[in-house]
């Protein structure tokens, strides 16, 4: 700034307002300061600007030659030079954006354009003839050739390394590790660290990595065909943000277990402990359940079974119908459960999820001994329907109905299921209405209505629903296992039905 201002002083127009403007605009920056981009800017402005001025200055003042004249205008903007270094490093602990690159170094756009500017400076000169334009230019590529320098120097090709941790995890957890990465750079760098894959995240992402060991927190969770071996992607700049090194490490090896086989060794190994008498089964058959002990809820009447308990016969029904009838009485909290479960899926992923479910399911249900009746059914027919079976055996029938889960290919793509109360609702406010667009709508609804009960009628899914609700008393719940594709509309429309007759639909989240 003293040399501007002195410059202002001594020159004659037109580099008096030169000198000013630029001794103004560094004023400007060191008492309002702005973002660092722009003080690069007006830095390399005085750069290339102000030896104009001071080469005419120092001409009038000295008998110097030209060439010597030219040397120590240049030389007097080596302040602006340090400002620049200043603005560089400022600007790069507040940049953002880095670019994309693997296992190489990179200049960066702010290299680029310095060294643009520099090399435009000195092809302007012989058009100007100004040659103290080119001193400027060389100091300003001397500049950058000395960073390059020490960047080769103080950062090596690969300055990142971290040790290998070995991780098993279930499909769908989440897991998380702490990793120590050590850097070999003697200078601070402004890194960025992120994974390839979308389901692994490093904390913190952006963060200041100097010589010796930085602590990061992983977390993963990864999927069905996640990679076993994610890189971590490393992008650093060197202090003034001119040099971009970017790195890959593959700091996890993760044996990722798939969730149906975890769940198939947990229903394996309870099985084995059943076997050896660890765990104590209830006997449930059929006969035993239809037999079990009088509860205090009323279910309904019916005629006469050998075996029935003589307390539970309706003599005021026995007297009128001339036949035995007797209540039927279960323990509340007790009401059967039927699993219905969809086999035909979209990809390997909703497989290892539906099976996962299935298993979880009757693996439950079995260790609580809760009365267990068991349906299948796939796109094309019912593949298994049972009435209540022992709980050790819904376990093993859950076991083999898992090999018969199919990945499918459909011809279509099944969105959202209809909202098959609406329809009907809908309907019945448009009865309501003579107008004739509103009997025009009102044939449309009717005619979706009626195809989704048609197409629901035969579906598999209805079939293999109502089948195993015949062969349990009311009330009962039906827990549905299903990606809910081919089957949506059909299940709605049984669950609505069945539910008129006590039967609870609860389906099973795919996640």
């Amino acid at each position: 700034m003293l040399v501007l201002l002195a410059t202002a002083v001594i020159s004659a127009l037109p580099y008096m307002v030169l000198s000013l403007v630029l001794l103004l605009a560094i004023l400007f920056t060191v008492f309002r300061p702005q973002a660092p981009r722009l003080n690069i800017v007006i830095n390399l402005g005085v750069i290339f600007l102000a030896p104009l001025a001071l080469e005419l200055c120092l001409g009038k003042i000295t008998a110097l030659g030209p060439t010597t004249t030219q040397i120590i205008a240049t030389a007097l903007i080596c302040p602006a030079l340090y400002l620049l270094d200043l603005n560089l490093r400022e600007n790069v602990r507040r940049t953002q954006a880095f670019m994309k690159g693997k296992g190489e170094r990179n200049t960066t756009y702010t290299f680029a354009s310095i060294l643009i500017a520099a090399l435009a400076v000195m092809l302007v000169t012989p058009v100007v003839n100004r040659p103290v334009l080119l001193f400027t230019g060389i100091t300003l590529a001397l500049y950058l050739l000395w960073v390059l320098i020490g960047v080769l120097f103080s950062i090596p090709r690969h300055p990142f390394a971290a040790g290998t941790l070995m991780r098993r995890i279930i499909v769908g957890t989440t897991g998380s590790t702490r990793l120590n990465l050590t850097s070999r750079t003697w200078v601070k760098m402004h890194s960025q660290l992120s994974f390839n894959v979308p389901w692994a995240q490093v904390t913190p992402q952006q963060t200041i990595l100097e010589e010796g060991n930085t602590n990061l927190e992983l977390s993963f969770t990864p999927p069905l065909a996640g990679e076993s071996h994610p890189q971590l992607q490393i992008s650093a700049f060197d202090p003034r943000g001119l040099i971009q090194i970017n790195q890959l490490l593959e700091p996890l090896n993760l044996h990722i277990i798939p969730r149906a086989k975890y769940a198939e060794w947990l229903a394996m190994k309870y099985l084995e402990q059943t076997s050896s008498g660890a765990v104590s089964p209830i006997n449930m058959s059929s006969q035993a359940y239809a037999n079990q002990r009088r509860g205090i809820e009323y279910l309904e009447s019916r005629t006469y079974q050998p075996g029935d308990p003589l307390r539970d016969i309706d003599w005021k029904h026995t007297l009128k119908l001339s036949q035995l009838i007797v209540r039927e009485y279960q323990e509340t909290g007790e009401q059967a459960v039927i699993i219905a479960v969809n086999l035909s899926v979209a990809d390997a992923e909703a497989a290892d999820n539906l099976a996962f479910n299935l298993l979880t399911v009757a693996l439950t249900l079995t260790r609580e001994n809760i009365p267990t009746a068991l349906t299948a059914y796939n796109q094309q027919n019912i593949v298994l329907n049972t009435a209540v079976i022992e709980p050790i055996d819904v376990l093993r029938q859950a076991l083999a109905l898992i090999r018969e889960i199919e990945v499918v290919k459909f011809a279509h793509r099944y969105l959202e299921p209809t909202n098959i109360a609406k329809i009907r609702r809908n309907i019945r406010q448009l009865q309501q209405t003579d107008s004739e667009p509103a009997q025009r709508l009102l044939g449309i609804l009717d005619f979706e209505h009626r195809s989704i009960e048609e197409v629901a009628r035969s579906h598999p899914a209805t079939l293999a629903m109502t089948a195993a609700a015949r062969q349990i008393p009311a009330p009962a719940m039906i827990l549905l296992v299903s990606q809910l594709n081919h089957d949506a509309e059909a299940v709605l429309v049984t669950a609505e039905k069945l539910a008129k007759r006590r039967f609870t639909t609860i389906p099973i989240e795919m996640t």
